[in-house]
């Protein structure tokens, strides 16, 4: 059939609009794909820098046996946890476990930063106080609250002790045998939020063959129907293991446990069979200055340290004469079963002698990094 003049422009602008339409749906498919593939290198970036900051660890790592397990949060952002466990030396293993606030990339670069700022430090030689009050004072950025809870331990299997300084995050639990229960009070601060750190130290006896738990503030925050698990129930399920059970059972057992766990959960349990028994022992280091002396939360901590209130008068007037001759003084408490407690006022470390401590151990040529 002939075609009307007056139709032609009608089909030429239609034709126009379909190739029009057709170009517009290729290029809308290039992109749709462009795009699926950089979320699928994005979440391969996620994933490899998740897998930097929970990694694989062997069961044994010289004579200490370990046991480590890891379970995101639900939800498709990556989070915040971290741990690290190396060999110091034979016979020492070190412990880094944190949380950084928040999820996604930024709280995955902040991770990594923490993690291996205190590996380092471990490494250089400090102890764990020491390690944790210098990253504190170098990861403070000003205007910005990047913090995070973190707890850095050193556990020696041949004296059977293990010691670990804590800055908001959770203290250890004991399996298998008895430690008393830390203080609330006079903790330290988390790492980055522009507050003083590494204040306190707890030593605690291990005998041969007791384990030893850190974990992440995901475990004792996990919900139940009574509300948040807690740390006694934490501590209840855990001593329920058996020989064989792992960090993964006690995942299993509380994500049993409860009806949600909204945040990243970390278990890390390491033990040793070596070392001969050594009576058991707690010991407690806080160090002070003017603020902590202060504080109406000092003679409380000495107190649930077991300190007779008689001594508490002339032990702080020790320590503020301390303080006021060097800026900060070390209250070191030994408490063992059956023996009274011991106190000892001792000078404190400051930043600078950790950062010459640093300094010293870079140029000795037997400073291997690993």
């Amino acid at each position: 059939m002939p075609v009307p003049d007056w139709s032609k422009p009608i089909i030429l602008l239609l034709l126009l609009l379909a190739a029009w339409f057709a170009v517009r749906s290729r290029l809308a498919a290039v992109r749709a794909r462009r795009l699926e593939g950089q979320r699928t290198v994005l979440l391969g970036d996620l994933d490899a820098m998740q897998a930097a900051l929970v990694p694989a660890i062997p069961p044994r790592i010289g004579d200490v046996a370990v046991s480590v397990a890891y379970r995101p949060a639900d939800g498709p952002a990556a989070g915040g946890d971290f741990y690290d466990l190396f060999a110091l030396e034979p016979g020492r293993l070190a412990i880094v476990l944190g949380d950084v606030a928040g999820h996604g990339r930024g709280a995955l670069t902040q991770a990594a930063l923490t993690r291996y700022t205190l590996r380092a430090y471990l490494q250089a030689g400090l102890e764990p106080r020491a390690a944790l009050a210098l990253a504190g004072s170098v990861l403070s950025e000003p205007g910005e609250m990047n913090f995070a809870t973190v707890v850095v331990a050193i556990y020696d299997s041949v004296a059977g002790s293990v010691t670990y300084a804590s800055g908001g995050h959770p203290p250890p639990i004991s399996i298998g045998f008895q430690t008393p229960e830390p203080p609330t009070v006079c903790c330290s601060a988390p790492v980055g939020c522009h507050l003083p750190t590494g204040r306190r130290q707890t030593t605690i006896s291990v005998p041969p063959g007791g384990r030893v738990c850190f974990f992440s503030d995901g475990l004792p925050e996990a919900r139940t129907a009574d509300g948040l698990l807690g740390r006694e129930r934490l501590a209840e399920l855990a001593a329920e293991f058996d020989a064989g059970d792992s960090a993964a059972t006690l995942l299993e057992r509380v994500r049993d446990d409860a009806q949600a766990t909204p945040d990243d959960m970390v278990a890390c349990i390491v033990s040793s069979a070596v070392g001969a028994p050594t009576p058991s022992a707690h010991v407690e280091e806080l160090e002070v200055d003017d603020e902590v002396l202060a504080r109406t939360t000092l003679p409380v901590f000495l107190e649930a340290c077991r300190v007779h209130p008689a001594e508490l008068t002339p032990l702080l007037a020790r320590a503020s004469e301390l303080v006021g001759e060097r800026g900060t003084a070390l209250l070191r408490i030994e408490r063992a079963p059956g023996s009274e407690t011991t106190v000892a006022v001792l000078p404190g470390l400051s930043i600078a002698a950790s950062k010459a401590a640093i300094a010293r151990a870079a140029e000795a040529p037997t400073l291997a990094l690993r």
